[in-house]
């Protein structure tokens, strides 16, 4: 469940590190979008979330099933109330910018954010005027793994459908990424695709 509402405090970081940091929730199920901006901590850096998973807050006690006679999930949870007290969820974010007094840097920052920093999603007037500028692109790439390039591509889906100009802004996000990735026309395509559903 992804209900969470732009500029919501969602959770606090648990670990951080230069390049990206992780988040645990306040709520179970309840994790900013693969693909949303991010502000965390002051003064703030900017992450797009490029990982989500659930699991035990104790590793050491597996979960085992729990609703064979049951009907959905929501009955497993009233008949389990002590599930939301055992069980969390977690994000990751890939840190792509950073800001600088009234600026808004791309790049990373001298520190990461602290642990226990806060967890902003971004509302969509910040999200528009960070993706205007592809300049934290190039950052985003460097990741190079599949689930980086799907949130990239969720990112530029997401910010796009802010934009007064949606055609303009995929364009433009295109031909950077054509720029970006000319010597891997398969990685560029999948983004694409995955961009412009």
């Amino acid at each position: 469940m992804t209900d969470t509402k732009a500029g919501q405090r969602v959770g606090e970081v648990t670990v951080s590190h230069s390049q990206r940091i992780e988040a645990q929730c306040y709520e179970l199920h309840h994790a900013p979008p693969l693909g949303a901006l991010l502000r965390v901590g002051s003064p703030p850096v900017y992450a797009v979330v490029r990982e989500i998973w659930h699991e035990p807050l104790d590793p050491s006690r597996p979960l085992a099933p729990r609703g064979m006679s049951l009907e959905s999930e929501d009955e497993i949870y009233a008949a389990n109330p002590q599930l939301s007290a055992m069980l969390t969820t977690r994000f990751a974010g890939t840190v792509v910018g950073y800001r600088a007094g009234l600026t808004v840097q791309f790049g990373l920052p001298a520190q990461p954010p602290n642990l226990h920093s806060f967890v902003f999603t971004c509302d969509p007037d910040e999200t528009t005027a960070f993706a205007n500028d592809l300049g934290w692109l190039r950052l985003f790439l460097a990741d190079g793994s599949p689930a980086g390039d799907s949130a990239l591509a969720g990112f530029l889906r997401q910010s796009a459908a802010e934009m007064i100009d949606r055609p303009a802004f995929l364009l433009r996000a295109g031909r950077t990424l054509a720029t970006e990735l000319s010597r891997d026309p398969q990685r560029l395509q999948a983004i694409l695709r995955e961009m412009t559903p």
